[in-house]
């Protein structure tokens, strides 16, 4: 049992990344490797589906605006499909309409565009996720 628990511990945590912005989200991906996690980057939403019906997923976090299915879309079938994943949603589009209507449908944390490194660690830390906030090195951003 003892070495089940240490595999677990030392198993990182697999997050997903949505976002039809190629080179943030590759930032995204970064930052969460250097925080412990292990982190990987669809483009789409039909993509991002395909992805979490295969394996363990701990967290996603999704841009809001895509051609196509959007953010909204994404979170209303993974509370259908895995309820227990908690979704961040990103957004360069903050307005209260918008910040209700993510609220209502769950989504754990809302990261507003742009934002800081040390802004997406807090927000990664609101999710419960036990990721390191010491690993990502600041000033290398």
């Amino acid at each position: 049992m003892f070495a089940n628990q240490m595999e677990k511990q030392q198993t990182p945590n697999r997050i997903l990344v949505v976002d039809d912005e190629e080179k943030l989200g590759r930032f995204i991906c970064m930052l969460l490797e250097q925080m412990g996690g292990q982190a990987s980057l669809c483009l789409r939403v039909d993509e991002a589906k395909r992805l979490l019906t295969q394996g363990t997923w701990h967290l996603i976090i999704t841009d809001i605006v895509f051609p196509g299915e959007n953010g909204f879309d994404l979170i209303r079938w993974v509370k259908q499909h895995h309820p227990t994943i908690p979704v961040v949603a990103m957004t360069a589009h903050s307005t209260e309409a918008v910040n209700y209507r993510m609220n209502k449908l769950g989504f754990v944390a809302v990261l507003h565009k742009p934002f800081s490194v040390e802004h997406f660690q807090r927000v990664i830390q609101q999710t419960g996720l036990p990721l390191s906030t010491h690993s990502a090195n600041n000033s290398f951003f």
